[in-house]
């Protein structure tokens, strides 16, 4: 099974984890780092999720056991419930109805797959085994959080903010990347943000 590199835009995209135990809670936690609104069903959740729930209205429980019908209206599924009998049921449902789902620790019933990452601000360094080998993507992860630093997660804000007035300055594609690459150089090695007036 090949996966695609891909990322979605999940910003308040409404978004189901079947399951309230700590595997689910960590799923819940990707799905809000990615602005994504969550429903949790399950008839326990634990500590962790009630507390998330507390402090953020983008995610909601529903305490009851999971129903076939749930399924209909999300974006995407995690089926993280301890029962992989279940977990499969629920992927056949959404597969069935073209959700992409996910099957914690099940990869034949998952369509998608989570991959570790490294997040600052928009910018996003993701790595994936394809469900191979979880503790390599973390050795991947944590050799990685040397490089994407904070201040890169800021400068790609700022990138941000000038690239209209980078594309109306230069005439062709290679001015324009020679530009970005210009500014990019000259933070990176100074440490700093360029002044956006001087550009």
């Amino acid at each position: 099974m090949a996966y695609f590199p891909m990322f979605v835009d999940l910003d308040r995209q409404p978004c189901l984890v079947a399951g309230g135990g700590n595997v689910a809670a960590r799923k819940v936690q990707v799905l809000r780092d990615f602005g994504a609104k969550v429903t949790v069903i399950a008839p326990d959740c634990s500590e962790k999720i009630m507390d998330m729930a507390s402090n953020d209205k983008m995610i909601e429980i529903i305490k009851r056991p999971f129903m076939e019908s749930d399924c209909r209206g999300y974006l995407l599924v995690v089926a993280a419930t301890d029962d992989k009998a279940l977990n499969h049921d629920i992927s056949e449902y959404c597969k069935n109805l073209g959700i992409m789902v996910n099957a914690v620790d099940q990869k034949d019933d998952c369509s998608f797959i989570f991959s570790s990452y490294i997040k600052e601000k928009n910018l996003v360094a993701a790595f994936s085994s394809g469900g191979n080998s979880p503790a390599l993507t973390q050795y991947l992860k944590s050799e990685e959080k040397d490089i994407l630093t904070p201040f890169l997660g800021e400068l790609n804000e700022f990138m941000g903010s000038i690239r209209e007035k980078v594309l109306k300055e230069y005439d062709t594609e290679a001015e324009r990347k020679k530009a970005f690459e210009a500014i990019i150089n000259s933070a990176v090695k100074e440490k700093k943000l360029p002044d956006n007036g001087s550009l």
